[in-house]
């Protein structure tokens, strides 16, 4: 529809006075209106509103990321057009320090407060918002009192309000039902309960076209959940709603948005992009943008950058990464984190006058940060939480000797991982000792723990885990365990389970030797919080009662395609011991991890698991931090020190060597010098982590530990 501006009218009235009543001239069809649209996304924020590293402590400002930086961007990119949007994916109130204290403060705080993040994104005059996954992590009526804070609203399309299921055939455990009801056809049934929040918002905005004159513009923009949620956020969510898979909705919703008028429809899915094509996909974005009426599409979740120029998707067909095309729909995802903002430039087309439009043609592009350059508008609007964090991060908990860091934690096992498996396996003990769930454990059993290098330079060449002042603070706890809603959770499995785990990680992280040339050793697309460390403890020598050895020259045993079929003939994990004894394939092992891992059963090793207890009551990071005080309590002093368990080890030819990047930090150097054979090239790649180079031939006896001097 055509609102004609001041200048407009009196244009118009000017032509009626010189043409009196002869109008007959005019054509009676309307000329085709043009219009350009600029779309602007954020997605992943993770509470990362002010330019500072929480982890580092005090007086360790590093400028890489955050709302406050993406700010600049968004403005320079609003000030290039007339027309624009700014819509947020999702993952916003929860990842960071900032989100950690808001989340840590009295359930009352929300309730007359605005949380931070909204702080800032009201500022900033959001259009619209999608709830991602992390979301849920602090529960529904977190959620609810944080959401109260935006002045923009809220979108998600495939989480529904739990009700009394129908006599229908659907996807259950044994207490409600976990998805979307299924009719007999097993069809969904999406029209007897509610959503838990708008599935879609039609946002009617006046925009300038390119005949100098206003129209309205009906914009639909849908969003959606990864449906995993019900499986990672359990404890809150349980009976209390229940999700729908991700293409069956909106191929439920857009025809709905369409009938009621959206002239262009936005999809937001907090779902990365694979080559999944099974119901209740976490990564559906490929085949959603088959989805008949979707215009354009701005995705999230799995912290990667479209448009995309580093070959990721080179083996997808109807994907131009380089143009931001999937399927011919213009897409983006500008990673996490605040690091880049994403722009969709859509040009319109209206042959009625402007009473609909159509997408006639598209840009996509993504904008860096402008270096060191924030906005002081929204420091000051968050300076009362930013110091709160501050405060709250830098109280002392205990002193060490050690350097603790993630920088080569896929070849060299490393500290930061093993206390984090200490610490589980310390909490299993108790919980193998005390509680009934393990009533059935046979005398023989044996209690291992697995973690991660949850911080191995996903969102550059910074984010490593690095405790390098000899404290441990509560920044340092959240500096080893990232996810602070990750709850523990203890697996029955078998000894052959624990292998074909390990094989599973092994076939992911590593290529294998010799090199083709320009080939990488560490596949950077396997994240390096998804490999898996077990860990056994130490026996009374100090020795690790665990130690496995993986053959990075003999070919991968899986291949990453599901189904996860093992190639029999290609073991890379040549030798695994528990106290000195190969570990039998029929060992009954009872191992500790995280409800995440816990969740993923499809996978090797998981896939033959079974979940015998998870605690929801704490966070695995609370975990970690009861099992320090208990480790300061058991002695006089605040000094810890740690016995380096060098659990496993790779092998190779003689004479090979690989190189792989990590850290920019200066300790990365500092600790590659303690370790024989690793040296840093005095190269850095593409994205400023700095090479090094492991020789196998020194690697073999190298003692692991790094050490403060």
């Amino acid at each position: 529809m055509k609102i004609m501006s001041t200048r407009a009218m009196l244009a118009a009235s000017i032509a009626l006075a010189l043409t009196g009543c002869n109008s007959s001239s005019n054509n009676d069809t309307a000329e085709t209106v043009t219009m350009d649209l600029r779309l602007l996304e954020t997605t992943d924020i993770h509470a990362n509103v002010v330019p500072y590293n929480y982890n580092s402590g005090p007086g360790q400002d590093l400028p890489a990321w955050g709302l406050a930086r993406t700010s600049v961007v968004i403005e320079q990119a609003r000030s290039e057009v007339d027309n624009h949007m700014l819509i947020d994916n999702g993952d916003l109130i929860q990842g960071s320090p900032m989100g950690d204290y808001i989340a840590s403060l009295d359930d009352s705080y929300l309730e007359t407060a605005r949380h931070p993040v909204f702080k800032a994104m009201n500022y900033l005059n959001y259009d619209a918002g999608n709830v991602g996954n992390h979301e849920f992590n602090y529960g529904l009526k977190f959620l609810d009192d944080a959401l109260e804070g935006a002045n923009f609203p809220y979108v998600g399309s495939n989480v529904w309000v739990a009700k009394q299921p129908r006599d229908l055939a659907r996807v259950a455990d044994e207490n409600c039902e976990i998805y979307l009801a299924r009719d007999e056809n097993d069809e969904p049934i999406f029209d007897y309960i509610d959503t838990l929040y708008d599935p879609y918002v039609i946002l009617e905005r006046d925009f300038l076209a390119n005949d100098g004159e206003y129209y309205t513009l009906n914009v639909g923009v849908i969003g959606f959940t990864p449906p995993d949620i019900m499986a990672w956020d359990a404890s809150h969510l349980e009976c209390n709603v229940v999700v729908s898979d991700i293409i069956e909705t909106a191929e439920y919703f857009v025809p709905k948005m369409k009938a009621e008028g959206a002239d262009i429809i936005i999809a937001v899915p907090h779902s990365g992009l694979d080559k999944d094509s099974s119901l209740h996909a976490e990564n559906a974005t490929y085949e959603l943008a088959q989805v008949e009426g979707i215009d354009a599409i701005m995705f999230g979740h799995d912290h990667k950058l479209f448009p995309n120029f580093k070959g990721e998707y080179d083996d997808f067909d109807g994907i131009d990464a380089e143009a931001g095309l999937i399927h011919g729909v213009p897409a983006t995802m500008p990673g996490a984190w605040g690091e880049a903002l994403g722009v969709i430039d859509l040009s319109l087309a209206s042959k009625d006058g402007g009473e609909t439009w159509t997408v006639t043609g598209s840009d996509v592009a993504l904008r860096d940060l402008v270096k060191f350059e924030s906005d002081p508008v929204i420091e000051a609007l968050v300076a009362e939480e930013h110091r709160g964090t501050i405060d709250y991060m830098g109280i002392e908990i205990a002193q060490t000797d050690h350097y603790i860091n993630s920088f080569f934690t896929q070849v060299i096992p490393d500290m930061s991982v093993q206390i984090v498996n200490e610490a589980q396996l310390h909490a299993l003990e108790n919980w193998a000792a005390t509680d009934p769930a393990f009533d059935d454990m046979a005398d023989d059993a044996i209690l291992l723990s697995l973690s991660a290098p949850f911080k191995s330079g996903r969102n550059g060449p910074n984010d490593y885990t690095n405790i390098n002042t000899g404290k441990l603070t509560n920044g340092s706890i959240a500096d080893l365990y990232v996810f602070d809603n990750n709850t523990p959770a203890a697996l029955k499995l078998t000894g052959k389970d624990v292998k074909e785990w390990i094989e599973w990680d092994a076939s992911m992280q590593y290529r294998t030797l010799p090199l083709a040339e320009g080939e990488s050793f560490l596949n950077s697309d396997y994240m390096g919080y998804a490999f898996d460390i077990f860990f056994g403890g130490f026996d009374e020598d100090g020795n690790s009662r665990l130690q496995y050895v993986v053959d990075v020259t003999v070919e991968p045993r899986y291949d990453g395609e599901a189904p996860h079929e093992p190639k029999e003939e290609n073991v890379r994990v040549v030798e695994i011991l528990f106290d000195g004894k190969p570990l039998a394939d029929d060992a009954e092992v009872y191992a500790m991890t995280n409800n995440y891992r816990a969740s993923e059963t499809t996978l090797p090793g998981v896939s033959g698991s079974e979940v015998v207890k998870e605690d929801a009551a704490y966070t695995s990071r609370e975990l970690v931090q009861q099992y320090l005080e208990f480790r300061l309590e058991s002695q006089e002093n605040t000094f810890l020190e740690f016995t380096h368990a060098e659990n496993f080890r790779l092998q190779a030819g003689a004479g090979d060597k690989i190189t792989f990047s990590s850290s920019s930090d200066s300790e990365s150097e500092i600790c590659a010098q303690q370790i024989d054979g690793l040296e840093y090239t005095g190269r850095l790649a593409a994205n400023g982590e700095k090479i090094f180079e492991l020789d196998f031939d020194l690697y073999q006896d190298a003692s692991f530990d790094c050490k403060i001097d």
